[in-house]
């Protein structure tokens, strides 16, 4: 079985991600595997000449890591499950100043929120769950899904709302138009990612002080875990508590 990997840059990778490369190359012979760097511009078109390698050449999976996102796991394992898409999630900084209690980070595996018409991260993160988006950062594909007609047709295209802004990332619209064409998405949380992204520390100051509830709000913050079934905060919220405390969160 042949596999394509690539890492798609502007002419730099991190190192982590050259080594998860390397011990790929060294270590793994279940697969035929290819490897290429390619950095072609922008990143849409980029991603839509290797869908056309893929194709042309008879690769069976396609795997790609972005130049700042290294699995931590090995994603060649995720080959023997044979799903159509399989991404492995991967932190996002999200933080927007937006006051107490705001999560600064986010997974990107995404359920659809149809009446807000949005997407929302996706819960619960364990082991493999189906999901209706992933992010492109690093993820496993199947041959079969580009094989599909409307999949050759600029399927990492962003969609725009007739002003020309952004209303599909190339995300989200990768994984709209593989759903429509009757492919199922999954992420595998047992899979994560790096992320190494730069970020302003005083940000990151600020968003670990929102994080410090109130101590009624947090049974954790009163060691008297697990929360009690009152606690809806706890329930509700359970990322601030397991980042800010270093608690495994329970329902």
């Amino acid at each position: 079985m042949r596999v394509l990997i690539t890492v798609p840059n502007e002419h730099w990778i991190h190192r982590q991600v050259v080594a998860v490369v390397c011990r790929l190359l060294l270590h793994d012979r279940r697969y035929q595997l290819d490897v290429r760097f390619p950095a072609a511009k922008p990143y849409e078109n980029n991603q839509h000449q290797i869908v056309r390698e893929f194709l042309h050449e008879g690769f069976d999976f396609w795997l790609s890591m972005d130049s700042d996102n290294p699995p931590i796991r090995n994603p060649l394992d995720l080959i023997a499950l044979d799903r159509d898409v399989i991404g492995l999630p991967t932190p996002v900084w999200h933080w927007k100043g937006g006051g107490d209690h705001e999560r600064p980070i986010h997974w990107n595996a995404y359920r659809y929120d149809a009446e807000a018409d949005a997407y929302r991260e996706y819960l619960p993160r364990d082991g493999l769950q189906q999901v209706d988006a992933i992010g492109t950062g690093c993820f496993v594909i199947a041959r079969r899904v580009f094989e599909h007609p409307a999949m050759q047709r600029g399927a990492f295209t962003r969609k725009l709302l007739p002003d020309g802004v952004v209303d599909r990332g190339n995300d989200f619209s990768f994984s709209e138009r593989a759903r429509e064409a009757g492919f199922a998405l999954w992420c595998h949380f047992d899979y994560p990612c790096r992320h190494f992204n730069e970020i302003d520390l005083h940000d990151a100051a600020l968003a670990i002080k929102g994080l410090m509830v109130e101590p009624e709000l947090c049974c954790a913050i009163h060691h008297c875990y697990p929360c009690q079934p009152d606690c809806t905060y706890h329930i509700k919220r359970r990322t601030p508590c397991e980042v800010a405390h270093g608690v495994p969160a329970e329902p």
